[in-house]
């Protein structure tokens, strides 16, 4: 199988012009990530799961389908 390449570009959201992180995974749109009020928000139709980190400091892996489709439209 091959690697997939995930890479981040920082961006300005479309509609609401706040800063974002958008996530990008083989050249298709997989998540956004944005400021919350209570933290971090990350928005995506791909999530397949989370997996937790018990490590020192904890982590959070958000794991996404290996399934892509090339229509995703960006935010």
């Amino acid at each position: 199988m091959t690697k997939k390449v995930t890479r981040f570009v920082i961006a300005t959201h479309t509609q609401s012009g706040e800063p974002m992180v958008e996530v990008w995974r083989d050249d298709v749109f997989v998540a956004g990530i944005y400021a919350h009020e209570e933290g971090i928000q990350l928005v995506s139709k791909y999530f397949d799961g989370v997996e937790h980190k018990p490590d020192y400091p904890p982590g959070l892996v958000l794991k996404l389908t290996n399934e892509l489709t090339r229509e995703n439209p960006k935010p």
